[in-house]
């Protein structure tokens, strides 16, 4: 009986060693290299990085979204919350623009046509359209009300200033049948023309998404900034 005892008490006594062995791994190794990520959600950046200890992790603001939480507050994390970390590397945020508010983008330069497509596919309405004589090329951004860099509520529109005057610069239309969309928007853009409207039509035994036609016949002039609609299979 006596020896079942002794038996015993090693038993614990090793388990106990174990025990503590690895909490005192945890404590001067573990934590000391690695961090598990809290959850930011809900806080503004100032708040995170308050609530973070020092020389643990870094915060990195990755961008601005639209998102359910109020405006300003962290909607979205990267690691995630109760991820092991490395210390000192940088947790990625995105910050919440509010539900229906928009940060206007630096539109400048660019033709209305883009500009119109883009703010369709955010849902956003034009209120007007006002034009002026400029030195960009035709119907290129020249200003926006409210402008680049404002958030404004989606609901209220946006007033564009374009360009009413053609450039004094020619250019020669190129030669894009035969290639693909992709390729023909690049070789458009590098000579300072724009792809205008797109139509798709069936031609049989061609890919699709290939230049089979131009509005304006390759070698023509015409200003900079014209408008290139072109035709392409389905």
């Amino acid at each position: 009986m006596k020896k079942f005892f002794i038996i015993f008490s090693y038993i614990i006594s090793f388990c106990l060693i174990i025990f503590f062995g690895i909490n005192i791994f945890l404590n001067n190794y573990f934590n000391n290299y690695f961090y598990k990520t809290p959850n930011l959600v809900g806080l503004t950046v100032e708040e995170a990085e308050k609530m973070i200890p020092r020389k643990t992790v870094s915060i990195n603001v990755a961008g601005k979204d639209f998102s359910n939480l109020p405006a300003g507050e962290i909607f979205m994390q990267e690691p995630a919350e109760d991820k092991v970390v490395k210390r000192g590397r940088g947790i990625k945020v995105w910050v919440s623009a509010g539900e229906n508010y928009y940060e206007i983008p630096d539109f400048y330069g660019q033709q209305l046509f883009e500009v119109r497509s883009l703010l369709e596919e955010k849902g956003i309405k034009i209120k007007d359209i006002s034009r002026t004589n400029s030195e960009l090329a035709y119907n290129c951004v020249i200003a926006t009300t409210p402008k680049a860099g404002e958030i404004v509520d989606m609901n209220d529109g946006i007033s564009i200033l374009v360009s009413s005057r053609a450039s004094s610069k020619t250019v020669k239309v190129p030669d894009v049948v035969g290639y693909t969309l992709n390729e023909a928007e690049k070789i458009i853009k590098e000579q300072s023309l724009f792809v205008g409207k797109i139509t798709k039509i069936e031609v049989p035994g061609l890919e699709k998404n290939i230049v089979v036609d131009t509005s304006i016949s390759a070698g023509s002039r015409v200003s900079a900034g014209s408008n290139i609609n072109l035709i392409i299979s389905r």
